[in-house]
């Protein structure tokens, strides 16, 4: 997790308030793993995935992007990516 950590821009970066982290977490946790990933995998991915949201975008922002990500396909891509650089990072960490 240090490695993914390590790579991630901090200049954008603001701590998401920890209820809103939490939930984002738990529901990622609950995707991932209804979608093939064993819960220690799902968990890192979450995090990561948390991570660079928190390091790219305000809060209110990140919201605003996942709300257009529903009907706007730029805006899902851009959240399908930071899952994949994730994923890829996670994958090939070992």
């Amino acid at each position: 997790m240090a490695v993914a950590e390590s790579s991630i821009k901090s200049d954008n970066s603001a701590r998401y308030p920890e209820d809103f982290a939490r939930e984002y977490i738990t529901e990622c946790i609950q995707t991932s793993m209804s979608e093939g990933l064993a819960e220690e995998e799902a968990q890192r991915l979450c995090d990561c995935t948390l991570n660079k949201f928190q390091s790219q975008y305000k809060l209110e922002e990140f919201k605003q992007l996942t709300v257009d990500s529903l009907e706007d396909k730029k805006a899902e891509a851009l959240l399908v990516e930071v899952g994949q650089i994730c994923f890829e990072e996670i994958l090939y960490e070992e």
